[in-house]
């Protein structure tokens, strides 16, 4: 069957700019891609708010209609569950913690039937709850907990938005590299913008993949 890729990570990750250009990689390989926005805590980056340049692309979105809410049983997208047990190409952004593994906890029986299943930790080390070990080995256990499935990777996503330099990506790189050691996990990829690829690429090879941003939150785009 299809591969299932799911991003998780806390406010600030990038994990949806993440499973945006996952999304729209795949479909170059595919003419089967499903993107299911499953982030029912964080109302800035949603893959919601670029549905038609989705569709452009021949990705289907799933999303909840309408009010966004969450309890016992998470709003989940209408027929999601047909979608994880169908051949395709399904990739999940969902919130970091507790919330986040709560919603994947209500599939994982059925995520656990498909084959490769890579649940991804995405980490941008400058971001809050990100900046320290203790405070990323809180948010992997009330995930993995909520979930009842263990992270497989870690997608290293340094950067400081407009900030970003060739330092801020290696240092903070590092600090992740760290982070995976303590945690067992490795580094599956390290995220960064098209205009970094070609002076880092002689460092870090096939590690390195180059994102596109494709949403920002009216508070970035302020002067």
């Amino acid at each position: 069957m299809g591969s299932i890729n799911i991003f998780a990570g806390g406010f600030g990750s990038g994990k949806t700019e993440i499973a945006l250009n996952f999304a729209m990689d795949n479909h170059a390989e595919t003419q089967d891609v499903v993107l299911a926005d499953l982030d029912l805590v964080n109302p800035y980056f949603v893959s919601r708010h670029i549905q038609a340049e989705l569709n452009a692309h021949g990705v289907k979105l799933m999303a909840p209609e309408g009010e966004l809410s969450f309890g016992d049983i998470p709003q989940l997208p209408a027929h999601l569950l047909s979608e994880v047990q169908r051949d395709n190409h399904l990739l999940i952004d969902v919130a970091g913690e507790d919330a986040g593994g709560a919603v994947i906890g209500y599939l994982h029986r059925h995520l656990r039937e498909r084959d490769p299943l890579h649940l991804w930790l995405v980490i941008n080390p400058f971001r809050p709850f990100a900046q320290d070990l203790n405070e990323i080995i809180e948010l992997v256990k009330l995930f993995e907990n909520a979930s009842r499935l263990p992270f497989t990777g870690i997608i290293s996503n340094p950067h400081m938005a407009e900030e970003t330099t060739l330092d801020i990506i290696r240092s903070g790189h590092q600090q992740v590299l760290d982070y995976s050691r303590a945690l067992h996990l490795e580094v599956g990829w390290l995220t960064v913008r098209e205009e970094f690829y070609e002076q880092l690429v002689p460092e870090y090879g096939s590690l390195l993949r180059t994102i596109k941003l494709y949403t920002r939150p009216l508070w970035l785009q302020e002067d």
